[in-house]
């Protein structure tokens, strides 16, 4: 049992120094260095330089010297002469839809306007009042939408699409105060017998 757990240490052991001494050691460049070449950054000679009279030690110097100096190209980074030309192109930043600003705020308040509660998903004057039960002081009455679904109304629930409000209940109908414009508006829903 020793001797296994000496073979399994010792395994380890030498595992954790030779990847210490691979991850120690320098990283060479295998890339080849590209070829170190003198760049000028002067500007090249003009004619005017070049055509200038020679004096003190140019003027003993011999032609074939001249030549290379003059010949030797300076070498400067290339301009970018490049400008874009937008003649007959789209506009990039122009959206391809152009959208009215008015129409496009009355929808968003329509759908801002749109209600979780059922009975304000709708205009008031199509709900149908199926049932009026009570007495005098407390009624309550059944109406019922399009898609057949009953509601019950109390004195004060809002119905409608324009904020409406149950104000009176009566024994043969309905009177429901909406508010579509700063003037209220008053819609009866009758009791309508079968």
């Amino acid at each position: 049992m020793r001797k296994i757990k000496f073979v399994i240490a010792s395994t380890f052991i030498i595992i954790y120094i030779t990847a210490s001494f691979a991850f120690a050691a320098e990283v060479k460049n295998t890339l080849p260095s590209p070829p170190q070449t003198p760049v000028n950054i002067m500007p090249a000679a003009t004619t005017a330089q070049v055509k200038q009279p020679l004096t003190g030690s140019a003027a003993n110097a011999t032609p074939a010297a001249m030549t290379t100096q003059i010949q030797t190209p300076i070498t400067t980074s290339p301009i970018d002469n490049y400008s874009y030309n937008p003649l007959g192109k789209p506009d990039p930043f122009r959206p391809f839809v152009t959208v009215d600003v008015a129409v496009a705020k009355k929808q968003v308040l329509k759908k801002a306007e749109v209600s979780m509660f059922p009975l304000q998903r709708a205009d008031a004057e199509k709900y149908r009042i199926v049932g009026i039960a009570g007495d005098k002081d407390h009624r309550v009455a059944i109406c019922e939408d399009t898609a057949k679904k009953f509601y019950t109304l109390y004195k004060g629930t809002r119905i409608g699409l324009y904020n409406g409000k149950v104000i009176e209940i009566m024994a043969d109908r309905v009177i429901i105060e909406e508010y579509e414009t700063k003037k209220p508006r008053r819609v009866i829903l009758k009791l309508r017998k079968n």
